[in-house]
C-alpha cells in the first residue's frame, strides 16, 4: 500500500508542479524544478495518507486527498516564491547568496526528513494497531 500511495503522490505532484511551472513560470522557492517536485510529492503523500480517505478509490488508493494536498502544497510554495517583474535584474552579493543557500539547505533537509518520518509513521501506526 505504501508503494501505491507513493506512486500516486509522485504522479499527481508531477502533473501539478508541471502545470504550475508552465502557467506561473516558477520553479518553486528553490528555483529548481526537481526540488519543487520532490517537496510537493512528499507533502501530497504525507497529507494524503494522514487524511481520512474520501471520494472514489482507485486500486484501493484514496487519491482525492493526495491530489488535494499536492495542490495545496504547490499553491503555497508558488505563493512563497519571489518573482521579479520582467526586465528587472536581481543583484546579490556572493556572501549574502551563500548565507541564504546554507540556511535554506538546513531547513530544506529538515523538511524532507520530517516529511519522510511523518509518512512512514502512518504505516507504522497501521501495522501496530
Amino acid at each position: 500500500m505504501m508503494i501505491a500511495d507513493l506512486l500516486a503522490a509522485f504522479a499527481f505532484a508531477l502533473l501539478i508542479v508541471w502545470i504550475f511551472s508552465v502557467v506561473f513560470k516558477t520553479k518553486g522557492p528553490w528555483n529548481n524544478f526537481l526540488w519543487f517536485f520532490v517537496v510537493a510529492a512528499l507533502f501530497a503523500w504525507v497529507g494524503g495518507v494522514w487524511m481520512a480517505p474520501f471520494g472514489p478509490r482507485w486500486y484501493g488508493i484514496g487519491w482525492l486527498p493526495i491530489l488535494l494536498m499536492g495542490f495545496i502544497a504547490v499553491l503555497m510554495m508558488t505563493a512563497a516564491t519571489t518573482r521579479l517583474p520582467r526586465g528587472v535584474v536581481k543583484h546579490k552579493t556572493r556572501a549574502a547568496e551563500s548565507e541564504t543557500k546554507a540556511a535554506l539547505g538546513v531547513v530544506f533537509w529538515l523538511l524532507i526528513i520530517g516529511l519522510i518520518l511523518l509518512g512512514t509513521t502512518h504505516y507504522w501506526n497501521i501495522r501496530n494497531n
